[in-house]
């Protein structure tokens, strides 16, 4: 797989993960929690890290590992709300999007060992 794709795929899961964190946001906000505004703070932070993606990549080599361990991070704790909340689906959606970040993190992890 060439440079240009690989960026773009990055890319798009940085835009996939922030755009899943807002409609999280949104939705502890709809229903009157206080700590929606901490959720659209990392939605917004990954969709600048995909809009920025090729000059925060130029200048910092392991933007990718640390924002996939972060995006991980909060798709567990969003899972962790909603099997408090009594959800049964929607854990699992967040449990297979936590594993997958973690997997690109772990990737991206070994190519930048082996450069």
């Amino acid at each position: 797989m060439d440079a240009a794709r690989k960026h773009r795929l990055k890319r798009i899961a940085h835009l996939f993960s922030g755009l899943l964190i807002l409609f999280h946001a949104y939705e502890r906000f709809a229903h009157g929690h206080t700590t929606w505004w901490v959720f659209a703070v990392a939605g917004v932070a990954f969709l600048s890290v995909a809009i920025l993606h090729d000059r925060l990549a130029r200048r910092w080599k392991q933007v990718d590992l640390v924002f996939f361990l972060i995006e991980a991070m909060l798709s567990f704790v969003i899972m962790g709300e909603y099997i408090h909340a009594g959800k049964r689906g929607l854990p699992f959606m967040y449990l297979l999007a936590g594993i997958a970040q973690l997997v690109a993190a772990a990737v991206n992890r070994n190519r930048r060992a082996s450069h």
